[in-house]
């Protein structure tokens, strides 16, 4: 089991956000890292077959293809960012026990996998990528705000300050949410009038550790100034008897003492529910849809 100790979890709770190291191993995470490397090189193929771009760059790595791509086409780019993939391996990640044994410690042992889940490759000088401040409570209905719907946020690679990882802002959790405004580009995004005044903490991750934060952590990601592509997924958990919040998309039951047939236990079953549940954006707080 790897469940929080009571230091961590109190840590957390004061803090608003947690680094745990060495929680996975490279068997966690290689297969998702070979299912993303399948769907870019594919996706190369086919766009240097209809003469979208000149090479397929199949010398570059998993932290650089995709960047050498997206300078000619965004269509590969735009495939994993839409956040409408559901293959095994990201299904096989989302239940990894180590994360669901870590989300216990903090949601309870019935886990909602939170809707809201995503695959984060960020690229290098991309203004879609850069995210500003911003709670992923200002996402969700006003009925979440006192739910903890807690955020493991996992890097492919070692995230760094040269290629963007998290900033987070501690103890703010504990003052509610925010207000957000719509940015001039993608994302909601608190304006620096209302940012609290407490200094901003860089959190770099190395591959195999993972950072922990709460809904009502503000934070944001920092411009990659690198050349590399800084992948990552945002998994999300939340005690599975209380509201998610999030309409647009299906969440699942990750894990169950109370309900164990109704846990999602196939990759199959997670794609079905996936695309089965795909009803449109709705209003957000905020005014504006997403």
């Amino acid at each position: 089991m790897n469940k929080l100790t009571d230091s961590q979890k109190h840590d957390f709770n004061e803090q608003g956000y947690l680094l745990i190291e060495d929680a996975l191993t490279s068997d966690d995470l290689n297969p998702l890292i070979m299912e993303f490397e399948e769907i870019v090189g594919t996706g190369a193929s086919q766009l240097y077959k209809d003469g979208d771009i000149d090479s397929e760059y199949k010398s570059e790595g998993f932290d650089t293809r995709l960047a050498k791509i997206t300078e000619q086409s965004p269509l590969v780019f735009q495939k994993v960012f839409s956040g409408a993939h559901t293959g095994p391996a990201l299904f096989h990640l989302l239940i990894n026990s180590k994360l669901l044994d870590i989300a216990e410690s903090l949601v309870g042992p019935e886990i909602m996998c939170h809707p809201a889940y995503r695959v984060r490759p960020k690229l290098p000088e991309h203004d879609r990528t850069l995210v500003p401040w911003h709670q992923d409570a200002g996402y969700m209905e006003p009925k979440c705000d006192s739910v903890l719907q807690l955020t493991i946020w996992i890097p492919l690679i070692d995230a760094t300050i040269e290629n963007g990882c998290l900033e987070v802002i501690p103890h703010a959790h504990r003052d509610g949410v925010f207000r957000h405004r719509h940015s001039e580009k993608f994302y909601l995004e608190i304006p620096d009038d209302a940012l609290p005044d407490v200094e901003p903490v860089v959190v770099p991750v190395k591959f195999g550790s993972v950072l922990l934060f709460t809904n009502l952590t503000p934070h944001r990601s920092i411009p990659n100034v690198s050349n590399q592509v800084r992948w990552s997924v945002d998994s999300r958990y939340q005690d599975a008897a209380k509201p998610t919040g999030y309409q647009p998309e299906a969440g699942f039951l990750a894990r169950s003492k109370k309900q164990p047939n109704d846990v999602v236990k196939t990759p199959e079953d997670f794609k079905r529910i996936r695309e089965e549940h795909q009803p449109g954006p709705g209003p957000n707080r905020w005014g504006k849809k997403e």
